[in-house]
């Protein structure tokens, strides 16, 4: 509640965190100043405030510490999943601080990232390190958000509300790009969301929340590794800035430095090329600035950027038994991005806003990949991708009129925006240089949006049964200059017909442009033996498998209806039930269709294969491949000699149908001097596909290489005085292997996690001083292990289950 006085006041509100912990503010109605309004507010929490300067500064019983935070300036005036200030988001939104992520053990927003139930780790995760487990492969060791496994290019990720550049070719966008000290809090909403943000919101909307500004300097040092080898980890960070009447400024800075894990330092590896890289290594460099400074009443401007310097290293042998340097690929990403986002904002007559926003953005991604062939360097490949972005927005919220339950209010917007890869690869054998891929594209869009809040019923005007009643509704236009025009709508309702029951529901369209990776990869034709294929094909011959980019893919479209029920009791303060229905209806999935290509064979995958074809369809089929036919089976190519065609490249599925339910529940209480805190959620998932109107459905949910059914996380923690204690237990479910005609089961993951934090109060020697004793996976749970083709493949389930094991940390903070 103090918040929402400081906010709606346009008060500055300082605060100690850990003296507002356990504290709970009683319902206020009426007319009231500030100066009333907060000390009555106050008064049952034994809290006291200071008003001046058009600041609040909280102080507990105790001395405050060093560490402040600006809660009326770092929490926005509308929460992410809406554009209107005040409004409360139909769909759940999952919201966790700074503090709450570090607590967990989490070193970076990758690791937080990984442990979201309603996140697959599948795709852009530095544990997925190779292409050979369905297409998953991360060539830039970097992590995205991949909400309900729909891939990172469904989940739109904003830092401090705006877009950035993509990364490499897989359009995700790379968190651990963002210091954990610059974040003031991460919200995310698992739903639909394009009618509001636009294209790439069909699994949902992230936005990484900066710290506003800041006081003082804080300085910590992280040190941990594995507890079998690898994964040595040291991180430094920095946070400085300082706070003025109207304005301030943060900069954050942090280098991470970690070793690699590779296959021979993990017991249930052994049977896998000892070389293979399980866990890349890292070097990253990563800053952050975010400025803002009001000229008198009406007028203020806000500035964000971020720098980012990324290296990793990653060995993938050829074989199960030839070293790296006699057979294998060395790859060596090297990845710099930057964002600068300034934005000015009027402040009208009549409460109204409006803001004026620009970005650009860039990401460089540079891999170089030696080839080892018979115990020599056969070839470089020398990779480029360069992706950049640029916007401009002019955006306005306000009230329109007076209702029953308060004032209507609207906001609106307008914008332009583009995309652009460039891409280019060369290969250098010997004196030959060779170009590989060499293109270079772009999309630009114009939108405009409108979101409407209609408060029909609130306290003023509430009757039994209908305490409140909120309707909202949002729409869309986001124009293409290849792809044309799609308009997205959402609507949304909550109903809340007993002060401890809110009932929320929405319905709306999203959409995806195809990317332009998808669009423009270069086609490959490769000749492969047929005993590489399970199903076999249909005679002992070749077969030429074709895949690459289609400049011929519509955009995605989805259908998404969320239903929400949440339970607050006002009789039991800090506890909070919330349970949700999902349900996705995807068109014209863009997808690679046949996930492992030695399984091309099997009945699902018809349409996609071109059985004994003739020579001219051979020819046809590869006419115009850049690379020509690549031959990997040993013996001649003959064209008149082909078993099968099979196309394996980028195409618009038929349908694709996620459904689930969300859930989740929280506690937090106070005991004399002890304060507790209990949570758990979980997310189950079903998912299907269906390649076309005559093809078969194919369950993808539970099966190998995909997102399991159950994911979830239950934990809770115990303050007592200067000491925290943390316990958190982790489940991702198990799987099935259906690979061959036996099916396998894939046993579940089972992990728990711990932290002990230590922060001293008073003014001994310790003072201002935060220590972090973290462990994860204290039990050192290993994955399943699964049937592989090559013991240069890893023997488990990489885009499920992590391979690092049981690693132990100590952070070490100072205030200064």
């Amino acid at each position: 509640m103090h918040t929402f006085i400081a906010r709606e006041s346009d008060y500055q509100l300082v605060a100690d965190p850990d003296s507002l912990k356990g504290a709970h503010a009683p319902s206020l109605a009426g007319a009231y100043t500030v100066e009333e309004a907060v000390p009555a507010l106050l008064a049952p929490s034994g809290l006291t405030a200071e008003i001046r300067d058009r600041t609040i500064t909280l102080r507990g019983r105790d001395a405050p510490s060093r560490e402040e935070v600006t809660g009326a300036t770092d929490l926005q005036l509308s929460v992410t999943g809406s554009r209107i200030r005040g409004a409360k988001p139909t769909s759940p939104v999952i919201s966790v601080s700074r503090e709450q992520i570090a607590e967990l053990g989490h070193s970076d927003l990758g690791s937080f990232a990984r442990s979201i139930p309603q996140n697959f780790n599948g795709g852009q995760n530095p544990g997925v390190v190779t292409s050979l487990q369905a297409g998953s492969e991360n060539a830039t060791s970097s992590s995205a958000l991949n909400l309900r496994g729909l891939g990172p290019d469904a989940t739109l990720t904003l830092f401090n509300g705006h877009r950035v550049a993509y990364d490499a070719v897989s359009q995700g966008i790379d968190i651990s790009a963002i210091p954990m000290a610059a974040i003031d809090r991460v919200e995310i909403v698992a739903d639909g969301a394009s009618a509001l943000y636009g294209s790439d919101a069909v699994g949902g909307v992230a936005n990484i929340i900066l710290r506003r500004d800041s006081d003082g300097l804080e300085t910590s040092l992280r040190i941990g590794g594995a507890t079998e080898g690898g994964a040595f980890q040291q991180q430094y960070s920095a946070v400085t800035g300082r706070r003025w009447r109207g304005g301030g400024f943060m900069i954050a800075g942090d280098f991470n430095k970690a070793s690699d894990i590779s296959a021979s330092q993990r017991s249930f590896t052994r049977s896998v090329n000892p070389e293979l890289t399980i866990y890349p290594s890292n070097r990253q460099w990563s800053a952050v600035f975010a400025g803002h400074q009001a000229l008198g009443e009406v007028v203020e401007f806000e500035l964000d950027a971020h720098y980012n310097r990324h290296k990793s290293r990653i060995g993938v042998p050829s074989s199960g038994t030839a070293a790296l340097v006699q057979n294998g690929i060395v790859g060596q990403p090297d990845i710099e991005s930057y964002s600068v986002s300034p934005s000015v904002t009027f402040r009208l007559p009549a409460g109204w806003e409006m803001t004026a926003r620009a970005t650009y953005a860039s990401s460089n991604s540079h891999i170089m990949v030696d080839l080892f062939s018979g115990g020599s360097l056969s070839a470089v490949n020398n990779v480029r991708y360069k992706n950049d972005l640029w916007s401009a927005e002019f955006s306005a919220e306000g009230q329109l009129f007076a209702m029953p339950g308060g004032d209507a209010r609207l906001a609106m917007g307008a914008g332009l925006r583009s995309n652009g890869l460039t891409a280019f690869s060369f290969r250098t054998t010997g004196a030959t240089v060779r170009t590989l891929l060499s293109y270079s594209d772009s999309q630009t869009a114009i939108y405009s949006y409108g979101e409407l809040f209609l408060p029909l019923v609130s306290d003023a005007n509430a009757s039994p049964l209908l305490r409140s009643l909120q309707l909202t509704g949002a729409v869309r236009y986001e124009r293409y200059d290849e792809i044309g025009g799609l308009a997205t709508p959402k609507v949304g309702l909550t109903y809340q017909p007993l002060s401890a029951l809110t009932l929320k529901g929405s319905w709306g369209k999203s959409f995806k442009a195809p990317t332009l990776s998808q669009m423009n990869i270069v086609r490959q034709g490769v000749l492969i033996s047929p005993t590489l294929y399970l199903p076999s094909p249909p005679s002992n011959r070749a077969v030429l498998q074709l895949s690459g980019g289609n400049k011929a893919l519509e955009p995605e479209t989805a259908n998404a209806l969320t239903l929400t029920a949440e339970f607050k009791p006002p009789k039991i303060p800090g506890f909070k039930a919330e349970a949700s229905v999902f349900d996705v209806r995807y068109k014209n999935r863009v997808i690679r269709p046949i996930a492992d290509s030695t399984q091309s064979f099997r009945s699902e995958y018809a349409d996609l294969i071109i059985v004994n074809p003739s020579l001219e369809q051979v020819l046809a089929a590869t006419a115009n491949l850049p690379l020509g036919v690549q031959n990997q089976t040993g013996s001649l190519y003959d064209p008149a000699n082909i078993a099968a065609i099979v196309n394996t490249g980028f195409q618009n599925a038929a349908r694709q149908h996620i459904r689930g339910i969300d859930a989740s529940i929280s506690y937090g209480f106070s005991r004399k001097s002890d304060a507790f805190s209990l949570e758990g959620s979980a997310s189950y998932l079903e998912s299907d596909q269906r390649l076309s109107a005559n093809q078969p459905v194919i369950q993808q949910a539970g099966t190998i290489f995909r997102p399991p059914h159950w994911r979830g996380r239950a934990g809770g923690s115990w303050q007592h005085g200067s000491t925290t204690l943390t316990l958190a237990y982790n489940y991702i479910g198990g799987t099935k292997d259906e690979r061959t005609a036996t099916t396998y089961k894939v046993d579940a993951f089972h992990t728990v996690d711990t932290t002990i934090a230590w922060k001293p109060r008073g003014k001994d020697m310790w003072s201002d001083w935060s220590f972090l004793l973290a462990g994860q996976n204290i039990l050192n749970a290993h994955p399943s292990l699964i049937r592989t083709s090559s013991g240069a493949a890893p023997n488990y389930d990489a885009t499920n289950y992590s391979a690092v094991g049981r690693t132990i940390s100590l952070t070490v903070s100072k205030a200064w």
